[in-house]
């Protein structure tokens, strides 16, 4: 999953200082398997991230969107 992946998304960051979880050790053991990846701490309930989050989504669609255009469109078929 994390070799394929360009984004590793760490939600519920606003249950940080209750847990015993290491978010740079998380992120050394995905950038193990790919070194490429993007991680995006985020939290649904404060919000905190989904500003950084939805420019990624924005930027991914905006370069979809750019291959697209390029595209020759396909041939019109003929009604039968």
């Amino acid at each position: 999953m994390f070799a394929a992946a360009s984004l590793m998304l760490l939600n519920k960051i606003d249950l940080l200082p209750h847990l015993h979880f290491d978010v740079d050790r998380c992120a050394a053991y995905a950038r193990r398997v790919n070194p490429e990846i993007e991680l995006l701490e985020i939290s649904a309930i404060t919000g905190e991230g989904l500003d950084r989050w939805y420019d990624w989504l924005a930027r991914g669609i905006a370069g979809v969107s750019a291959a697209r255009s390029h595209e020759q469109p396909l041939a019109r078929r003929s009604p039968r």
